[in-house]
């Protein structure tokens, strides 16, 4: 590299940090313009740090700025290298490398080539050590890819017994403006390998807008004992295609964000082959960018394990957050392959954010201080699914629905959640302008579980506003789903549908609550224990074109003083009845029915005797002994025959579409 190339990278260097950092970058490049610059001169021919032949201005000093030229470099460190900042470049596609010592630099290591936009041709700077000789780099700071385009690359590859480290005191940068950049650990996973560590106050990728277009700005473990270790790890400030890959590997993160502005697109976090992810403060998914993902537990064909389990913990009081600002939509946390999620404070789906998803699934297990869906009005379309065996345990309440709307909660395919704070309630719409928000329960052993004291399930609750009313917020259980509570209470406009679905313990439905047998074909629902309609509750039964109708089977004492039937018939039979409940007592009778289709059609409490209530019209009776001896024998051997359809059908959902 000609003397004349440094002043142009030394010169850019003022931009490898955003905000309060800038000023002190401008001070620190400002006067390593005047340190004296030394190139390496040896090439790829191994040489050592401290050999004054190997440099062209002699062996650098804390004051003195180290370069590498367009050869590359392999260089011994020995103890006690040093330098002001040290610059690497090489051939395209080749590297530099650094091994046996420790190298400390009172600005930067730098590596910023305009090279292309891909791995291949990106030049990376190797600290390797082969089993018996450590290397260390600690510098302030470490740029990657300051300008447009530009990349750079360090690879810390230590064979078993080895120990490799790269130290920054502030700031981390891996692509500021460039793409294609990359810090990571080496051997990959599946092959022994020694110790790795990456240490910094602040570890940010792609941070300008136009950094990470063309490929990832990354940072990587991928062996067990390899760690990294940040107070702040920042992917995409403005930019996009940050990421993180923790493949076996042991992270100690203060605080973590992902897509901070609105321009800040598809950054991600990989947690797997049991790597584990701890992060003490806030850590955020979406602070205002779009479409960023975190998976713990993943699949990936690239690498030996595929599809293995993490662990991410927030051990803080923080909240996890899924889509912050208004800008923020379509953020997702995924939990798979039997991996783990705690975190002390709430999952927030969606404070601001739109369309945020926390998926769980594949006997993955999560626990939390409690989980919030669509916490501010606009914030809507937001979903949490539990599915396959997977467990959500939490000792907050559950709010779908807090402010927001069209916000949807679902248990499928045997996935388990349990809320266990005492007095804490699961909320489906939460305050007065949350409306369309769903809780879903399908399939066998898809259970949800409200049982510590005082904890009930509440949909359409109304708990705060004092004006207007929520609507349309549903409870579906179906296809063999459980919800199991102490009690679910259904406020105005809310509304329980179901399919061959449970609900235990008592349920109360209030004025301007709905309970609704079937979803979108007549169907049954069963409820253990009492249900209480006095409050004004309403029973909507629909029919089918045969003889079937909706139908709920009440093991309790089924409470209807004050209530109101609606049907809708849609082709009425003279003479069948149908049975449209259950119950193992009876207090009152409707105090209104609707749709009856004429005064020739009544309700009939006390159905054959039994504990029944039916439909039924009344016929003309007819004289068996009018007609021929057989036909009346026939006539007579004849009953009523009592028809139950339950009719499994879809109910549209992000979970169970």
């Amino acid at each position: 590299m000609a003397p004349s190339t440094h002043a142009s990278l030394l010169r850019s260097c003022i931009r490898c940090c955003t905000g309060a950092a800038l000023s002190a970058v401008l001070a620190i490049a400002g006067s390593a313009a005047h340190a004296a610059d030394t190139y390496w001169q040896s090439g790829t021919t191994p040489g050592a740090w401290s050999t004054a032949g190997n440099w062209s201005s002699g062996v650098p000093d804390s004051t003195t700025n180290a370069l590498t030229t367009s050869s590359g470099a392999d260089i011994t460190l020995g103890s006690g290298a040093q330098a002001k900042s040290f610059f690497v470049e090489g051939p395209i596609g080749g590297q530099s490398q650094l091994s046996s010592g420790t190298l400390t630099l009172s600005d930067q290591l730098w590596i910023n080539v305009a090279t292309g936009t891909t791995e291949a041709t990106t030049i990376p700077l190797r600290l390797y050590d082969s089993g018996s000789s450590p290397v260390s780099v600690t510098a302030n700071n470490v740029t990657l890819g300051a300008d447009f385009g530009a990349q750079g690359g360090v690879i810390l590859d230590s064979l078993p017994g080895g120990r490799v480290s790269l130290n920054a005191i502030n700031t981390i940068t891996i692509g500021y403006d460039g793409s294609g950049n990359f810090i990571y650990t080496s051997p990959l996973s599946g092959t022994a390998a020694g110790s790795a560590s990456i240490t910094a106050t602040t570890i940010a990728a792609s941070v300008l807008a136009s950094s990470g277009t063309d490929d990832y700005n990354s940072i990587g473990t991928y062996n067990t004992g390899h760690t990294v270790t940040a107070t702040n790890l920042n992917l995409g400030l403005a930019g996009s295609q940050g990421g993180a890959d923790n493949y076996g590997g042991t992270w100690n993160i203060g605080n973590t964000a992902l897509g901070a502005e609105a321009s800040s697109n598809d950054n991600y976090i990989v947690i797997t082959d049991g790597g584990t992810f701890t992060n003490s403060g806030a850590f955020t998914v979406g602070v205002s960018g779009s479409n960023n993902t975190v998976y713990i537990g993943y699949a990936d064909g690239y690498f030996p394990s595929i599809g293995t389990s993490g662990t991410l913990q927030l051990t803080g009081p923080n909240d996890l957050v899924i889509g912050s600002g208004s800008s923020a939509d379509n953020n997702i946390v995924k939990v798979l392959h039997g991996s783990t999620l705690s975190a002390n404070g709430t999952i927030i789906v969606g404070l601001d954010g739109t369309n945020g998803s926390l998926e769980i699934s594949g006997t993955s297990t999560v626990t939390s201080g409690g989980v919030r869906l669509g916490v501010n009005e606009g914030s809507s379309g937001n979903s949490a699914g539990v599915f396959n065996g997977a467990t959500l345990t939490t000792n907050g309440s559950i709010r779908v629905g807090d402010k927001g709307s069209v916000n949807e909660f679902g248990i499928v395919d045997g996935g388990t959640v349990a809320l266990t704070g005492t007095g804490k309630n699961f909320y489906v719409g939460y305050d007065t302008s949350a409306v369309y928000n769903v809780l879903a329960v399908l399939g066998t052993n898809s259970v949800l579980s409200v049982k510590a004291t005082g904890a009930d399930v509440v949909v359409s609750a109304n708990v705060t506003g004092t004006t207007g009313d929520s609507s349309l917020n549903i409870m579906a259980v179906a296809y063999g789903g459980v919800i199991d509570t102490n009690r679910t209470l259904v406020g105005n406009g809310g509304q329980i549908w179901g399919d061959a679905g449970t609900i235990r313990g008592d349920t109360l439905v209030g004025a301007g609550g709905l309970i609704a047998p079937g979803i979108y074909s007549v169907g049954s629902l069963s409820f253990d224990g009492n249900v209480d309609l006095t409050g004004g509750g309403t029973l909507a039964i629909d029919f089918d074109t045969g003889a079937a109708s909706d139908f709920i089977d009440v093991t309790g004492n089924l409470l209807l003083g004050g209530s109101t039937l609606d049907l809708t018939l849609a082709v009425q039979q003279e003479g069948v009845a149908y049975v449209i409940a259950h119950y193992g007592t009876l207090t009152g009778q409707f105090s209104t029915i609707n749709g009856l289709p004429d005064a020739t059609w009544l309700v009939d409490y006390n159905y054959l005797g039994l504990n029944e209530i039916a439909i039924i019209s009344l016929v003309p009776e007819i004289d068996p002994s009018s007609f021929g001896s057989a036909f009346a024998l026939l006539m007579a051997s004849l009953g009523l025959v009592e028809r139950r359809t339950r009719r499994r059908c879809g109910l549209a959902g992000r979970w169970w579409s």
